[in-house]
């Protein structure tokens, strides 16, 4: 009787300890198109725009609880991931593309971003030819992005269990001479 006893406090222990843990949340991926460059130079810097648009990157993620941001090895995405990073006392991760091949880079830096940031909310600054890979690498499924422009802000949200959800939105102003370019 008295090892039953036991038996059914610790299962009443055990559920409560199970029913206190917290399962993680969504975690949720906020994705831009590096801001504008100023020349096609392979590390051309910003233009004015570009940096208005990076600035415009803080005005709505500053709030978002961003955890971690990623971006490129170029001066375009670093000098527009800068500000956010700033602002939020969080270091740009850099994860290296090769633009004339990014082959599975996108799908590759999902897989990193889902096991180091899961729960979490993260900011990638990518490249037009790198944002397709990465939201699907997110969803699991192809999705028919379009022409990428600078102001385009792609919001994927994975949570625990269930299919990922993609919203396509728009940051910063003007869209003028937003044409897909790497």
């Amino acid at each position: 009787m008295k090892t039953a006893k036991y038996i059914l406090i610790f299962l009443i222990a055990l559920s409560i300890i199970s029913c206190n843990r917290t399962q993680p949340g969504p975690t949720t991926v906020l994705i831009v198109r590096h801001a504008e460059k100023a020349s096609d130079a392979e590390d051309s810097p910003l233009t004015e725009a570009g940096r208005q648009r990076a600035q415009a990157l803080v005005g709505i993620a500053a709030d978002a609880g961003v955890s971690a941001i990623y971006t490129t090895q170029f001066k375009r995405n670093r000098d527009t991931a800068q500000p956010l990073a700033e602002r939020l006392g969080v270091a740009a991760t850099e994860v290296p593309v090769n633009l004339q091949n990014p082959g599975d880079y996108g799908k590759t830096l999902a897989k990193t971003i889902m096991e180091k940031h899961s729960g979490q909310t993260v900011v990638v600054i990518g490249h037009g030819n790198t944002i397709g890979s990465i939201v699907e690498g997110l969803t699991g499924r192809a999705a028919p992005l379009g022409d990428i422009q600078y102001s385009d802000l792609f919001i994927v949200t994975v949570p625990p269990s269930g299919p990922a959800k993609l919203i396509k939105a728009q940051y910063g102003t003007g869209t003028a001479g937003n044409s897909m370019m790497k």
